[in-house]
């Protein structure tokens, strides 16, 4: 399964272009930390995969995360050739959290509601056709809700595989989708690659985790103020 040089930079070119922009920090080949709503959240890698920089971009609404092979970006040169990973990963990380956008996202079990209806398919499709668009498979796990979807509608790109899974998840405050981006040429199981978005989440949210705090000095063990000398 490989994805083409060529594929790959339509894939960059289509989803949006930046250089070093504003609210970016922290960027590694593995992970970058965006800034959304005043929220730092930090999008990192499965293994094979680094943060495409220039198509990283920072808005007053969110944040948008572009990751491709690291070989194909040039950030990796293994000493073994090994096949090329097959697929992007996107991340979208918006404003707000679940809550913020109204009924259809006060939870994941309403967001799943809301992905089955004309707008929510609308949404989750790349055509923006819901009348194209069928959800295949959902599924919730670990605080993440996956939507398998079918676009059969006009593609961004030519060759993109029209099968492909989505991610919402909620992260310090923030809603995210995340989704996996394949072509024809490469198509994958659908078990595969959820098994490689179900890794992309888990690496974000082992990412964002709360660092933990200096450990507190038990009371029984506090020295007493030494009484002054005289």
């Amino acid at each position: 399964m490989r994805i083409s040089e060529a594929g790959a930079a339509l894939v960059a070119a289509f989803l949006l272009a930046a250089c070093d922009p504003a609210g970016v920090s922290g960027a590694a080949p593995g992970r970058v930390t965006v800034n959304a709503g005043g929220q730092p959240i930090t999008i990192a890698a499965p293994a094979g995969f680094c943060v495409d920089s220039r198509s990283t971009s920072v808005t007053s609404t969110g944040a948008f995360v572009l990751l491709g092979d690291c070989v194909l970006l040039d950030k990796e040169a293994p000493a073994v050739p090994r096949p090329t990973v097959g697929a992007a990963l996107t991340a979208s990380v918006s404003s707000g959290g679940l809550g913020d956008g109204g009924p259809a996202t006060q939870s994941l079990a309403d967001l799943e509601r809301y992905v089955r209806t004309p707008r929510g398919r609308a949404m989750v499709g790349r055509g923006g056709d819901p009348d194209r668009v069928r959800i295949l498979a959902t599924e919730t796990r670990a605080g993440v809700l996956y939507v398998l979807v079918e676009d059969r509608g006009a593609q961004p790109i030519v060759g993109a595989d029209p099968r492909f899974w989505r991610g919402f998840l909620e992260v310090n405050g923030r809603l995210l989708g995340i989704s996996e981006f394949g072509f024809d040429e490469t198509r994958r199981d659908p078990r595969e690659s959820f098994v490689l978005l179900v890794g992309f989440a888990d690496a974000i949210q082992r990412a964002n985790l709360p660092r933990p705090g200096p450990t507190p000095t038990p009371a029984g063990n506090v020295a007493s103020p030494r009484a002054p000398a005289g």
